[in-house]
């Protein structure tokens, strides 16, 4: 038996002799306002605008209230029905999908999820052939979570990043350790689509949504915005907050594309706790539901606090022990918004807490500060543990932007100028990766529709700055290194994008690079060669030499100004003058060279 069934067996014994008992419902009220004074006041401390808090307990939403701001421009205030994104929590809604076919034995959750999605391919060959749904949905494929090969695009589809599996690196062994991810969820997802025949968001609507009515919970930024009352994200800083701008994450929506209000979610917490039962319809076997609250794999790392010594991994779920109780958990955390959906279910206990702030952790620690309440437990001081634990934070963070320096290697210079860095590059997994010289002399990055500066740091190693839109994290300081072929000439760019792999390697796409047409057009025109006049001709984006009585010939771009002759293996390089207009153009055959000249035939 593994350790983490082990530790699941030996807790839910112990679980049933523990002291500590709920609050008396007489005094849940008292309790609950008297905290209230605590919640506006770690708004302040916490810089985070608004918050929601939604607590059930014998079955009802017992308490559900706003503090603060959806919107701090407009001043709109948090209410119990203001639409927050919940980012990642929407990850136990894939799961309990799973579960719905788990109990009519369409599938299992130790199926190859290959058998289910034959186009599902990771890199490695055994983890393409083995990974199953529950390795998937616990994190342990050995996949990381390659968030920039998708964050941020608003053209890419879900297929392009079930396709786009293959091309990623793997950073561990497969089932060798839980790696936190969403894609797998989307490999999942996809999976069911192929099943039903239907979309995830069909099926989360017919089978969660409608049926426990839960009308302000939606798929999409758009859909959010429809019905109104949606708070707006923000980021906190040191010294300020500000508004950020939204960021739809219907992309990945099932990992984390749900918008949803406290009370929304107090219908699919009050289904869980009641062993998935709502209206008197079971939506699901309280042993499916069981699974899903089991412990899969141990979550590496140290123990945040002593109350929790240890977090596993369940199915769409997080787990963990807390003072003696067992509690069953996700966090939420996308642009400007992070959540937390808790259940007690030995209790029959659930906490919401939903808030407009940017990777904060104020949703975490006020929901363990209200569940000490709620429990009866002696209190903790978790509200001023968790300002401190954050201006630490952020203490380190301009610590480390200052020690940056050290490592930089001061008077070189770039191997060329910066307009032969400009490019195409491309990897399979992450897509096209643009650089641009723009009118300030400055290098332009752009990568799925995310863009910002890089910074000459040292040789021909840039660093990313001034990034042109807020983000979940910043990537500003990230190191891009240029590399060279044996000619010298710029063939490949990489970044330590994904921190728990190799470095990632964009491939520079010269004939993607060189053949725009503000660039291919300045070799368009006649030229005369021993009385015979040859034109370059550009159709399509693809220059052509076209000599009267002969085949058309496509011109490859090799290098800088220089074209290999499609099918032939000649050579064409076009010399230009300062003004960067083409003073002849030098033919090289294996038996000599040749030059035409530029001829007007106006």
């Amino acid at each position: 038996m593994s350790l983490v069934r082990v530790f699941s067996s030996l807790f839910f014994s112990a679980n049933l002799t523990v002291c500590a008992s709920l609050i008396d419902s007489s005094q849940l009220m008292q309790t609950l306002q008297s905290c209230e004074p605590a919640i506006l006041q770690s708004l302040i401390d916490y810089k985070v605008p608004g918050a929601a808090v939604g607590i059930v307990m014998g079955g009802e939403l017992v308490y559900a209230k706003g503090f603060g701001k959806a919107d701090l421009e407009t001043g709109l205030p948090v209410t119990e029905d203001t639409i927050f994104q919940i980012g990642s929590c929407t990850k136990a809604f894939t799961s309990f999908l799973v579960g719905t076919l788990i109990e009519r034995s369409v599938i299992f959750w130790d199926q190859p999820i290959i058998d289910l999605l034959p186009r599902f391919r990771l890199k490695d060959s055994y983890a393409t052939h083995h990974a199953t749904i529950r390795d998937l949905l616990s994190h342990r494929s050995g996949f990381p979570r390659h968030a920039l090969s998708w964050y941020g695009s608003t053209h890419l589809k879900r297929d392009d990043l079930i396709e786009r599996l293959r091309y990623l690196e793997l950073s561990t062994d497969f089932r060798d350790r839980y790696q936190y991810g969403d894609l797998m969820y989307l490999a999942v997802a996809a999976a069911l689509e192929e099943i039903e025949g239907k979309s995830w968001e069909e099926q989360i609507g017919e089978k969660i949504l409608t049926p426990l009515h839960m009308t302000r919970t939606g798929y999409s930024l758009q859909e959010a915005e429809r019905m109104g009352n949606c708070a707006t994200p923000h980021m906190a800083k040191k010294e300020s907050v500000k508004r950020m701008a939204f960021r739809d994450f219907s992309l990945i929506g099932p990992a984390g594309g749900l918008y949803s209000t406290i009370k929304d979610l107090s219908e699919w917490v009050k289904m869980h706790l009641n062993r998935g039962v709502a209206n008197g319809v079971s939506f699901i076997s309280p042993v499916v539901l069981q699974e899903m609250y089991a412990p899969q794999s141990i979550v590496p790392g140290a123990p945040q606090t002593k109350e929790s010594p240890l977090c596993l991994s369940g199915l769409g779920w997080n787990l963990m022990p807390y003072r003696g109780h067992y509690f069953v958990s996700h966090d939420g955390g996308v642009d400007g918004f992070t959540s937390v959906v808790g259940l007690f279910p030995e209790e029959k206990m659930g906490i919401i807490v939903l808030t407009n702030c940017n990777l904060n952790p104020l949703a975490r620690y006020l929901s363990t500060y209200l569940i000490d309440q709620l429990l009866g437990l002696s209190p903790i001081d978790w509200l001023n543990e968790g300002a401190e634990t954050l201006r630490k934070n952020w203490e380190i963070e301009e610590e480390n932007k200052a020690a940056e320096g050290l490592t930089r290697k001061m008077g070189t210079t770039p191997s060329h100028p910066l307009s032969h860095y400009a490019g195409f590059y491309t990897h399979p997994g992450y897509g096209q990766l643009i650089i641009e010289e723009d009118v300030n002399g400055r290098l332009k990055i752009t990568l799925n529709d995310l863009s910002a500066y890089l910074d000459h740091w040292h040789y021909d190693v840039f660093v990313l700055s001034d990034e042109q839109q807020d983000m979940i994290q910043s990537r500003e300081g990230t190191k891009f290194t240029f590399h060279t072929g044996v000619d010298g000439e710029i063939t490949k760019i990489s970044a330590p994008l994904e921190p728990t792999t190799k470095e990632i390697v964009f491939i520079k796409d010269r004939e993607h690079s060189e053949e725009h047409a503000s660039y291919l057009q300045q070799f368009v025109g006649f030229y005369e060669i021993y009385g015979h006049v040859v034109e370059i001709a550009l159709r399509d984006g693809v220059l052509y030499g076209i000599l009267p009585g002969q085949p058309v010939y496509e011109l490859i771009p090799d290098k800088e100004n220089h074209f290999v002759v499609k099918s032939l293996g000649y050579s064409l390089h076009f010399n230009l003058d300062k003004n960067r207009k083409v003073e002849r153009a030098v033919l090289s055959l294996p038996y000599g060279s040749f030059s035409a000249q530029p001829k007007n035939l106006s």
